[in-house]
């Protein structure tokens, strides 16, 4: 797949370098968006971030040492790898985003929201703190996995 080239997309970078993806996704904090007719930079900053992908071959050591090291990571805020079965298709979907951003979610779902739309109405600050530590996060597993 072609490099990400903003900021947030650094790390599914990183990731694929360890395996191949079958596709990705990734909270923006600036994306662009159709406004007035042309496209203007928007800012979201209280969605916190997240990556989303699943691996075309499923390695359970590197998913076993991508899950360690995510969570050894001691940042501003604490992260997790989280995983998601595609039922009834074979494999795993897997997220790395912020802890409360998994831990928030039932109540943004009974409240009919995401969880990045639960946490910027609710928790508008804790989405530049998480973009901030998402590029150390970055950085802390380029040094882990020699990239």
């Amino acid at each position: 797949m072609t490099p990400i080239t903003v900021p947030e997309g650094a790390l599914l970078n990183l990731i694929e370098s360890l395996g191949s993806l079958a596709w990705r996704k990734h909270q923006q904090r600036y994306p662009q968006a159709w406004i007035n007719n042309k496209f203007e930079r928007v800012d979201e900053s209280g969605f916190p971030p997240f990556i989303s992908f699943p691996f075309e071959k499923e390695d359970a050591a590197l998913i076993a040492a991508l899950k360690e090291a995510v969570e050894s990571f001691n940042g501003k805020v604490a992260w997790l790898l989280g995983e998601h079965k595609r039922t009834p298709l074979p494999g795993t979907n897997w997220i790395i985003c912020p802890k409360r951003f998994w831990e928030i979610l039932p109540t943004a779902l009974d409240a009919g929201m995401s969880a990045g739309e639960y946490m910027a109405k609710h928790e508008p600050g804790f989405g530049p703190v998480a973009y901030e530590d998402l590029m150390a996060l970055t950085t802390y597993l380029r040094n882990i996995f020699g990239r």
